[in-house]
Order: C-alpha cells, then structure tokens, then sequence
C-alpha cells in the first residue's frame, strides 16, 4: 500500500471514531492526510468506500494486536490463560473506547459498515467460545451449560467495564488488572465443575 493511502485511511479512521460518519468529511480527511480532495477520490470512488476500507483495516490491526494474548487450541490452565486474553481485550477496548462508541452509533445508520465495525468483537467472541468449548469437552469446565451462554457473560463483563469505566469511574474502584482477576474469579466459580459428595 503506498504512502499516501496509508494517511488517507489513517486520517478516515481518526475522524470517523472522533467524529463519526457525518464529520469525518472527505475535505477533512483529506486535509488531515496532507492531500487534496482530488487525490483522495482518485483512490477511493466515494466517502462510503474510503470509510468501509479505513475501518476494516484498523479492525485487523485490533485482531493482529489481540493475537499477542490468543487463546491455545487446548486449554490447560484457564486462570492464566482467560487472564491474559481478557485483560489484552480489555486493553485493546480501552485504548479504542472512542471509537467503539462512536461504532455502536453508526452501525444501524450505515450498513454498509457493519460489518468492519464488528469484525473485531466477532473475533474475540469466535475465539473465546471455541476456547471455552475444547475447555467444556475436556471436562474443565461444567457440561450442563450452553457454551454460548458461558461467552456471552464473560464478554459482556469485559465490554461493560471497557464501555462504563471512564463514564462512571467511582462504580469501578478497582484497577483493569485487579478488576479482570476479579471477573475471573467469579466466572471460574460458576463454570467450576460441581464436586460430587462422598458416597452416601
């Protein structure tokens, strides 16, 4: 990719998460990049094309960045590994809070970015439950629950503390790393496998 449609989609992304679809206009974008109109609709036909592309790349610069905390194909030690892998999730929401807010504004008015918008968020959940499932088969974790279920509370506990944090900082005294040991302390409890009694 040369230059000069790396800045173009650099500054579509900046100004779509500050901004959202509305403000991030292609004079701005193009100001931002160092260009001029003309040469940005000489690489991408119109705003929804340079968008679309702009933010489907930063979504796989999001999923490369998680990958450094990916989940083993077989799970052995699940405190340490959920550990790592949602703090990384919880990291990564963090640092693009921004924009993760302004997507969930715009992806009912624009369907077309839909799917770049989630791509990220379907990875982790894609991820996480064929995780928790090798865990379920293996007997780690308990068997009468729906794995999708058990994906659905973890992540809805990390996406919540990355979306509510900043917004209401004194309902979350604890610091990310503290508060993900805490959140796997709870879910390990609830996922536990139920010891059987001694023999009546």
């Amino acid at each position: 990719m040369d230059e000069t449609r790396e800045r173009i989609l650099d500054a579509a992304h900046g100004l779509f998460a500050q901004h959202g679809f509305r403000g991030a206009t292609t004079r701005r974008i193009a100001a931002d990049a160092g260009v001029n109109e003309v040469t940005l609709f000489r690489l991408f036909a119109c705003k929804d094309e340079l968008l679309r592309e702009a933010i489907e790349r930063q979504s796989l610069h999001s999923i490369d960045a998680l990958h450094a905390h990916r989940l083993p194909t077989t799970p052995r030690d699940l405190r340490k590994e959920l550990t790592g892998y949602l703090m990384g999730t919880l990291r990564g929401f963090l640092q693009a809070q921004q924009a993760v807010r302004t997507s969930m504004a715009e992806w009912e008015q624009h369907p077309s970015l839909q799917e770049p918008l989630l791509r990220t968020t379907h990875s982790v959940y894609d991820e996480l439950r064929a995780y928790l499932k090798a865990a379920q088969v293996n007997g780690l974790i308990r068997s009468d629950m729906g794995v999708a279920v058990m994906t659905q509370t973890v992540l809805a506990t990390v996406f919540a503390d990355a979306l509510l944090r900043d917004m209401v900082p004194d309902r979350f005294p604890l610091e990310p790393q503290a508060s993900v040991d805490a959140y796997i302390e709870i879910v390990l409890d609830g996922l536990a496998v139920p010891q059987k009694g001694p023999p009546q």
